[in-house]
């Protein structure tokens, strides 16, 4: 092994990247985005045009780890939001 950790063999974490610029390793199996691997990988060329989503989504990180309850309609909302303005729909009645 000599002397380096399993975590710095990881990739670094997708959202962050594209939502902040710099990120810090994947954390792996503790991320809510972690499905036999990352998630969000599969979905990387299309959230690196999306910066917005990418914020969204690791702001929910955030909140998951956090332990803050995250209410699931506003989540859903959120990004329903997002992705509207960037089609630019306007979805308000």
């Amino acid at each position: 092994m000599h002397g380096r950790s399993e975590s710095e063999h990881r990739p670094l974490c997708t959202i962050e990247l594209i939502a902040e610029g710099h990120a810090e390793r994947c954390p792996g199996e503790a991320c809510a985005f972690w499905d036999r691997g990352c998630a969000l990988a599969r979905v990387e060329a299309e959230l690196d045009g999306r910066p917005e989503v990418a914020e969204l989504l690791l702001s929910l990180r955030r909140e998951l780890e956090s332990g803050r309850a995250l209410e699931l309609e506003r989540a859903r909302s959120t990004l329903s939001e997002i992705l509207n303005a960037d089609e630019g729909i306007d979805a308000s009645p």
